[in-house]
Protein backbone atom coordinates (compact mmCIF):
# COMPACT_ATOMS: atom_id res chain seq x y z
CA UNK A 1 0.00 0.00 0.00
CA UNK A 2 2.86 2.35 0.88
CA UNK A 3 4.50 1.60 -2.48
CA UNK A 4 1.26 2.48 -4.33
CA UNK A 5 0.94 5.76 -2.43
CA UNK A 6 4.56 6.59 -3.22
CA UNK A 7 3.99 5.85 -6.89
CA UNK A 8 0.84 7.99 -6.90
CA UNK A 9 2.73 10.82 -5.20
CA UNK A 10 5.57 10.63 -7.73
CA UNK A 11 3.13 10.69 -10.65
CA UNK A 12 1.36 13.65 -9.10
CA UNK A 13 4.63 15.53 -8.74
CA UNK A 14 5.50 14.82 -12.38
CA UNK A 15 2.17 16.20 -13.56
CA UNK A 16 2.59 19.28 -11.36
CA UNK A 17 6.11 19.86 -12.72
CA UNK A 18 4.74 19.77 -16.27
CA UNK A 19 2.11 22.40 -15.52
CA UNK A 20 2.78 25.98 -16.57
CA UNK A 21 0.70 29.08 -15.91
CA UNK A 22 0.81 29.95 -19.62
CA UNK A 23 0.77 27.06 -22.16
CA UNK A 24 4.05 26.59 -23.99
CA UNK A 25 2.79 24.42 -26.86
CA UNK A 26 0.29 26.92 -28.30
CA UNK A 27 1.62 30.40 -29.06
CA UNK A 28 -1.80 31.85 -29.92
CA UNK A 29 -3.34 30.57 -26.71
CA UNK A 30 -0.36 31.89 -24.76
CA UNK A 31 -0.94 35.33 -26.31
CA UNK A 32 -4.62 35.23 -25.35
CA UNK A 33 -3.70 34.38 -21.77
CA UNK A 34 -1.23 37.27 -21.62
CA UNK A 35 -4.05 39.58 -22.72
CA UNK A 36 -6.23 38.04 -20.03
CA UNK A 37 -3.61 38.87 -17.41
CA UNK A 38 -3.62 42.44 -18.73
CA UNK A 39 -7.40 42.46 -18.22
CA UNK A 40 -6.91 41.13 -14.70
CA UNK A 41 -4.50 43.98 -14.07
CA UNK A 42 -7.24 46.37 -15.22
CA UNK A 43 -9.63 44.73 -12.71
CA UNK A 44 -7.09 45.33 -9.97
CA UNK A 45 -6.62 48.91 -11.10
CA UNK A 46 -10.36 49.48 -10.98
CA UNK A 47 -10.47 47.97 -7.51
CA UNK A 48 -7.61 50.23 -6.43
CA UNK A 49 -9.46 53.30 -7.67
CA UNK A 50 -12.55 52.19 -5.77
CA UNK A 51 -10.50 51.69 -2.60
CA UNK A 52 -8.91 55.14 -2.92
CA UNK A 53 -12.44 56.52 -3.28
CA UNK A 54 -13.39 54.68 -0.08
CA UNK A 55 -10.42 56.18 1.76
CA UNK A 56 -11.59 59.59 0.59
CA UNK A 57 -14.99 58.87 2.12
CA UNK A 58 -16.88 58.81 -1.18
CA UNK A 59 -17.47 55.05 -1.52
CA UNK A 60 -19.10 52.69 0.97
CA UNK A 61 -17.18 49.73 2.45
CA UNK A 62 -19.86 47.32 1.24
CA UNK A 63 -18.75 47.94 -2.34
CA UNK A 64 -15.08 47.28 -1.50
CA UNK A 65 -15.90 44.12 0.48
CA UNK A 66 -17.81 42.46 -2.32
CA UNK A 67 -15.34 43.73 -4.88
CA UNK A 68 -12.61 41.76 -3.10
CA UNK A 69 -14.71 38.65 -3.73
CA UNK A 70 -16.07 39.36 -7.21
CA UNK A 71 -12.74 40.23 -8.89
CA UNK A 72 -10.92 37.00 -7.82
CA UNK A 73 -13.95 34.86 -8.76
CA UNK A 74 -14.20 36.40 -12.23
CA UNK A 75 -10.43 36.22 -12.78
CA UNK A 76 -10.21 32.56 -11.70
CA UNK A 77 -13.22 31.68 -13.87
CA UNK A 78 -11.69 33.26 -16.97
CA UNK A 79 -8.31 31.65 -16.22
CA UNK A 80 -9.90 28.19 -16.03
CA UNK A 81 -11.70 28.81 -19.32
CA UNK A 82 -8.45 29.84 -21.04
CA UNK A 83 -6.23 27.20 -19.44
CA UNK A 84 -8.60 24.32 -20.24
CA UNK A 85 -9.12 25.52 -23.81
CA UNK A 86 -12.88 26.07 -23.48
CA UNK A 87 -12.42 29.47 -25.12
CA UNK A 88 -11.38 27.75 -28.36
CA UNK A 89 -14.97 26.57 -28.84
CA UNK A 90 -16.22 30.16 -29.03
CA UNK A 91 -16.38 32.49 -32.03
CA UNK A 92 -13.81 34.84 -30.46
CA UNK A 93 -11.26 32.70 -28.57
CA UNK A 94 -9.83 35.86 -26.99
CA UNK A 95 -13.18 36.54 -25.24
CA UNK A 96 -12.37 40.24 -25.50
CA UNK A 97 -15.98 41.44 -25.63
CA UNK A 98 -17.08 39.12 -22.83
CA UNK A 99 -14.26 40.28 -20.57
CA UNK A 100 -15.10 43.92 -21.28
CA UNK A 101 -18.76 43.32 -20.44
CA UNK A 102 -17.75 41.63 -17.17
CA UNK A 103 -15.56 44.62 -16.30
CA UNK A 104 -18.41 47.01 -17.12
CA UNK A 105 -20.68 45.12 -14.70
CA UNK A 106 -18.03 45.41 -11.98
CA UNK A 107 -17.81 49.16 -12.58
CA UNK A 108 -21.61 49.36 -12.46
CA UNK A 109 -21.59 47.67 -9.06
CA UNK A 110 -18.89 49.95 -7.64
CA UNK A 111 -20.54 53.11 -8.93
CA UNK A 112 -23.83 52.19 -7.27
CA UNK A 113 -22.09 52.69 -3.91
CA UNK A 114 -19.74 55.45 -5.02
CA UNK A 115 -21.89 58.42 -3.94
CA UNK A 116 -20.19 61.65 -5.06
CA UNK A 117 -17.22 59.80 -6.61
CA UNK A 118 -19.23 58.47 -9.56
CA UNK A 119 -17.99 61.21 -11.86
CA UNK A 120 -14.36 60.35 -11.13
CA UNK A 121 -14.93 56.60 -11.43
CA UNK A 122 -16.23 57.10 -14.97
CA UNK A 123 -12.56 56.95 -15.94
CA UNK A 124 -12.70 53.20 -15.35
CA UNK A 125 -14.80 52.89 -18.50
CA UNK A 126 -11.92 54.38 -20.48
CA UNK A 127 -9.63 51.64 -19.15
CA UNK A 128 -12.15 49.05 -20.30
CA UNK A 129 -12.37 50.55 -23.80
CA UNK A 130 -8.58 50.72 -24.10
CA UNK A 131 -8.46 46.97 -23.53
CA UNK A 132 -10.40 46.37 -26.74
CA UNK A 133 -8.91 49.03 -28.97
CA UNK A 134 -6.62 46.56 -30.77
CA UNK A 135 -9.16 43.75 -30.98
CA UNK A 136 -12.65 45.09 -31.62
CA UNK A 137 -14.14 46.31 -34.87
CA UNK A 138 -16.55 49.21 -35.19
CA UNK A 139 -19.67 47.10 -34.69
CA UNK A 140 -18.25 45.55 -31.53
CA UNK A 141 -17.20 48.97 -30.22
CA UNK A 142 -20.76 50.21 -30.73
CA UNK A 143 -22.07 47.18 -28.84
CA UNK A 144 -19.80 47.64 -25.82
CA UNK A 145 -20.52 51.38 -25.80
CA UNK A 146 -24.25 50.66 -25.77
CA UNK A 147 -23.73 48.09 -23.01
CA UNK A 148 -21.80 50.62 -20.87
CA UNK A 149 -24.48 53.28 -21.36
CA UNK A 150 -27.14 50.72 -20.52
CA UNK A 151 -25.43 49.66 -17.27
CA UNK A 152 -24.91 53.26 -16.23
CA UNK A 153 -28.55 54.00 -17.04
CA UNK A 154 -29.64 51.01 -14.93
CA UNK A 155 -27.48 52.40 -12.14
CA UNK A 156 -29.31 55.70 -12.27
CA UNK A 157 -32.67 53.88 -12.28
CA UNK A 158 -31.67 51.79 -9.25
CA UNK A 159 -30.56 54.89 -7.44
CA UNK A 160 -34.00 56.44 -8.16
CA UNK A 161 -35.74 53.37 -6.74
CA UNK A 162 -33.51 52.37 -3.83
CA UNK A 163 -31.29 55.27 -2.80
CA UNK A 164 -32.72 58.59 -4.00
CA UNK A 165 -31.63 60.54 -0.96
CA UNK A 166 -28.48 62.61 -1.40
CA UNK A 167 -28.19 61.91 -5.14
CA UNK A 168 -27.96 64.80 -7.58
CA UNK A 169 -29.82 63.25 -10.48
CA UNK A 170 -29.37 66.30 -12.68
CA UNK A 171 -25.63 65.75 -12.39
CA UNK A 172 -26.05 62.01 -13.02
CA UNK A 173 -28.00 62.65 -16.24
CA UNK A 174 -25.36 65.13 -17.35
CA UNK A 175 -22.61 62.58 -16.69
CA UNK A 176 -24.58 59.95 -18.57
CA UNK A 177 -24.95 62.30 -21.55
CA UNK A 178 -21.27 63.27 -21.52
CA UNK A 179 -20.32 59.59 -21.28
CA UNK A 180 -22.46 58.89 -24.36
CA UNK A 181 -20.56 61.57 -26.32
CA UNK A 182 -17.20 60.15 -25.21
CA UNK A 183 -18.28 56.62 -26.13
CA UNK A 184 -19.42 57.71 -29.60
CA UNK A 185 -16.07 59.39 -30.19
CA UNK A 186 -14.18 56.43 -28.78
CA UNK A 187 -16.15 54.00 -30.95
CA UNK A 188 -15.33 56.04 -34.05
CA UNK A 189 -11.63 56.20 -33.22
CA UNK A 190 -11.53 52.54 -32.18
CA UNK A 191 -13.29 51.53 -35.39
CA UNK A 192 -10.83 53.55 -37.45
CA UNK A 193 -7.89 51.92 -35.67
CA UNK A 194 -9.52 48.54 -36.24
CA UNK A 195 -9.81 49.22 -39.98
CA UNK A 196 -6.16 50.30 -40.08
CA UNK A 197 -5.18 47.14 -38.25
CA UNK A 198 -7.21 45.03 -40.68
CA UNK A 199 -5.69 46.76 -43.71
CA UNK A 200 -2.23 46.34 -42.24
CA UNK A 201 -2.89 42.66 -41.61
CA UNK A 202 -4.11 42.20 -45.20
CA UNK A 203 -1.10 44.08 -46.57
CA UNK A 204 1.27 42.01 -44.48
CA UNK A 205 -0.42 38.81 -45.63
CA UNK A 206 -0.17 39.90 -49.27
CA UNK A 207 3.47 40.85 -48.73
CA UNK A 208 4.22 37.43 -47.29
CA UNK A 209 2.50 35.79 -50.25
CA UNK A 210 4.50 37.96 -52.65
CA UNK A 211 7.75 37.11 -50.88
CA UNK A 212 6.87 33.41 -50.97
CA UNK A 213 6.02 33.67 -54.68
CA UNK A 214 9.27 35.48 -55.45
CA UNK A 215 11.21 32.89 -53.50
CA UNK A 216 9.50 30.06 -55.38
CA UNK A 217 10.21 31.77 -58.69
CA UNK A 218 13.84 32.14 -57.67
CA UNK A 219 14.33 28.43 -56.91
CA UNK A 220 12.04 26.86 -59.52
CA UNK A 221 12.60 26.07 -63.17
CA UNK A 222 9.99 27.90 -65.21
CA UNK A 223 9.35 25.08 -67.69
CA UNK A 224 9.13 22.03 -65.41
CA UNK A 225 8.29 23.52 -62.02
CA UNK A 226 11.15 21.55 -60.46
CA UNK A 227 14.05 23.12 -58.57
CA UNK A 228 16.56 24.99 -60.69
CA UNK A 229 20.29 24.37 -60.80
CA UNK A 230 21.21 27.02 -58.25
CA UNK A 231 18.86 25.63 -55.64
CA UNK A 232 19.99 22.09 -56.37
CA UNK A 233 23.52 23.11 -55.47
CA UNK A 234 22.24 24.51 -52.16
CA UNK A 235 20.42 21.25 -51.43
CA UNK A 236 23.57 19.28 -52.23
CA UNK A 237 25.57 21.41 -49.80
CA UNK A 238 22.96 20.81 -47.12
CA UNK A 239 23.07 17.06 -47.67
CA UNK A 240 26.88 17.13 -47.65
CA UNK A 241 26.95 19.03 -44.35
CA UNK A 242 24.41 16.67 -42.82
CA UNK A 243 26.38 13.62 -43.95
CA UNK A 244 29.66 15.15 -42.74
CA UNK A 245 28.24 15.33 -39.21
CA UNK A 246 28.00 11.53 -39.06
CA UNK A 247 24.62 11.73 -40.73
CA UNK A 248 23.14 9.25 -43.23
CA UNK A 249 24.63 8.73 -46.65
CA UNK A 250 23.04 10.17 -49.77
CA UNK A 251 23.22 9.49 -53.49
CA UNK A 252 23.11 11.83 -56.48
CA UNK A 253 21.79 10.78 -59.87
CA UNK A 254 21.97 12.60 -63.18
CA UNK A 255 19.19 11.80 -65.66
CA UNK A 256 19.35 12.65 -69.36
CA UNK A 257 16.40 12.38 -71.77
CA UNK A 258 17.54 10.30 -74.74
CA UNK A 259 17.30 11.76 -78.26
CA UNK A 260 15.42 14.89 -77.19
CA UNK A 261 17.07 16.76 -80.07
CA UNK A 262 15.36 14.40 -82.50
CA UNK A 263 12.00 15.23 -80.93
CA UNK A 264 12.71 18.96 -81.26
CA UNK A 265 13.79 18.56 -84.90
CA UNK A 266 10.86 16.32 -85.85
CA UNK A 267 7.95 17.68 -83.82
CA UNK A 268 9.19 21.14 -82.81
CA UNK A 269 10.51 22.60 -79.58
CA UNK A 270 7.04 22.95 -77.96
CA UNK A 271 6.69 19.16 -78.15
CA UNK A 272 10.20 18.76 -76.76
CA UNK A 273 9.16 20.96 -73.85
CA UNK A 274 6.13 18.73 -73.32
CA UNK A 275 8.46 15.71 -73.09
CA UNK A 276 10.51 17.49 -70.42
CA UNK A 277 7.35 18.37 -68.48
CA UNK A 278 6.17 14.75 -68.66
CA UNK A 279 9.52 13.46 -67.39
CA UNK A 280 9.57 16.01 -64.58
CA UNK A 281 6.04 15.02 -63.51
CA UNK A 282 6.97 11.34 -63.37
CA UNK A 283 10.11 12.06 -61.36
CA UNK A 284 8.26 14.28 -58.89
CA UNK A 285 5.43 11.77 -58.41
CA UNK A 286 7.74 8.77 -58.02
CA UNK A 287 10.35 10.14 -55.62
CA UNK A 288 10.01 9.76 -51.87
CA UNK A 289 9.06 12.80 -49.81
CA UNK A 290 12.58 13.10 -48.38
CA UNK A 291 14.22 13.11 -51.84
CA UNK A 292 14.72 16.14 -54.09
CA UNK A 293 14.96 16.69 -57.81
CA UNK A 294 15.42 19.51 -60.26
CA UNK A 295 16.31 20.49 -63.79
CA UNK A 296 20.08 20.72 -63.97
CA UNK A 297 20.09 22.20 -67.46
CA UNK A 298 18.74 21.48 -70.95
CA UNK A 299 17.49 17.89 -70.97
CA UNK A 300 19.33 16.87 -67.78
CA UNK A 301 17.74 16.36 -64.39
CA UNK A 302 19.45 15.89 -61.03
CA UNK A 303 17.99 13.62 -58.35
CA UNK A 304 19.12 13.64 -54.72
CA UNK A 305 18.31 10.44 -52.84
CA UNK A 306 18.53 11.26 -49.14
CA UNK A 307 19.22 8.86 -46.26
CA UNK A 308 20.12 5.90 -48.44
CA UNK A 309 23.09 4.09 -49.93
CA UNK A 310 23.77 3.33 -53.59
CA UNK A 311 21.80 0.08 -53.59
CA UNK A 312 18.67 1.75 -52.23
CA UNK A 313 19.06 4.60 -54.70
CA UNK A 314 19.36 2.13 -57.60
CA UNK A 315 16.00 0.63 -56.68
CA UNK A 316 14.38 4.07 -56.72
CA UNK A 317 16.13 4.95 -59.99
CA UNK A 318 14.88 1.78 -61.68
CA UNK A 319 11.35 2.57 -60.50
CA UNK A 320 11.59 6.07 -61.98
CA UNK A 321 12.92 4.72 -65.26
CA UNK A 322 10.10 2.20 -65.54
CA UNK A 323 7.49 4.89 -64.84
CA UNK A 324 8.99 7.19 -67.48
CA UNK A 325 8.98 4.38 -70.04
CA UNK A 326 5.27 3.76 -69.41
CA UNK A 327 4.24 7.42 -69.59
CA UNK A 328 2.44 8.97 -72.50
CA UNK A 329 3.29 12.37 -73.98
CA UNK A 330 0.18 14.26 -75.12
CA UNK A 331 0.33 14.86 -78.86
CA UNK A 332 2.95 12.18 -79.67
CA UNK A 333 0.70 9.12 -79.77
CA UNK A 334 0.75 5.88 -77.82
CA UNK A 335 3.65 4.40 -79.82
CA UNK A 336 6.10 7.09 -78.74
CA UNK A 337 8.26 6.02 -75.80
CA UNK A 338 10.51 8.18 -73.71
CA UNK A 339 13.83 6.67 -72.69
CA UNK A 340 16.38 8.09 -70.29
CA UNK A 341 19.98 7.43 -69.33
CA UNK A 342 21.08 7.76 -65.71
CA UNK A 343 24.30 7.90 -63.78
CA UNK A 344 24.50 7.48 -60.01
CA UNK A 345 27.15 8.03 -57.40
CA UNK A 346 27.30 7.97 -53.62
CA UNK A 347 28.78 10.79 -51.56
CA UNK A 348 32.29 10.03 -50.33
CA UNK A 349 33.30 11.94 -47.25
CA UNK A 350 35.01 14.43 -47.19
CA UNK A 351 34.86 15.29 -50.89
CA UNK A 352 33.46 18.55 -52.22
CA UNK A 353 30.17 18.74 -54.11
CA UNK A 354 31.96 19.60 -57.35
CA UNK A 355 33.95 16.36 -57.16
CA UNK A 356 30.78 14.36 -56.68
CA UNK A 357 29.09 16.05 -59.64
CA UNK A 358 32.08 15.37 -61.87
CA UNK A 359 31.90 11.70 -60.92
CA UNK A 360 28.15 11.40 -61.58
CA UNK A 361 28.69 13.16 -64.93
CA UNK A 362 31.18 10.47 -65.87
CA UNK A 363 28.68 7.78 -64.88
CA UNK A 364 26.01 9.43 -67.03
CA UNK A 365 28.42 9.65 -69.98
CA UNK A 366 29.09 5.90 -69.67
CA UNK A 367 25.34 5.22 -69.73
CA UNK A 368 24.86 7.33 -72.86
CA UNK A 369 27.92 6.02 -74.68
CA UNK A 370 26.98 2.47 -73.76
CA UNK A 371 23.78 2.58 -75.79
CA UNK A 372 21.52 4.87 -73.73
CA UNK A 373 18.44 3.72 -71.81
CA UNK A 374 20.80 2.53 -69.10
CA UNK A 375 21.77 2.99 -65.51
CA UNK A 376 25.46 3.43 -64.70
CA UNK A 377 26.75 3.44 -61.17
CA UNK A 378 30.40 4.30 -60.55
CA UNK A 379 30.46 2.08 -57.44
CA UNK A 380 29.98 -1.02 -59.62
CA UNK A 381 32.14 -2.23 -62.51
CA UNK A 382 29.40 -3.96 -64.44
CA UNK A 383 26.73 -2.08 -66.35
CA UNK A 384 23.12 -2.52 -65.38
CA UNK A 385 20.65 -2.54 -68.27
CA UNK A 386 17.47 -0.60 -67.60
CA UNK A 387 14.40 -2.56 -68.54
Amino acid sequence: MAAEQKLFYEDFLKEVSKFSIIPKDDQKQALRMRRFFMATLAYILNGTMAYVSYLAGDTEWEAIFWLLIIIPVISITFYIIFRTGLNLKMADPSLTLIQMCAAALIVMYVMYFANEARGILLLMYIIILLFGILRLNTRQFVFISFFILLTYGINIALLHLCRPEGVNFQKEYLQWFMLAIVLVAFSSIGGYISSLRHNLSVSRSELQKSISLIHEMAIRDELTGLYNRRHLMELLENEKNRSSRNGPQFVVAMLDVDQLKDVNDTYGHPMGDQVLRTVSTVIRDTLRNIDNCGRYGGDEFMLIFAQTDIKGAMISAERIHASIGQSQVPGLGRDFKITVSMGLTEYRFPEEVETMIARVDRALYKAKSGGRNRLECDEFREDVKMI
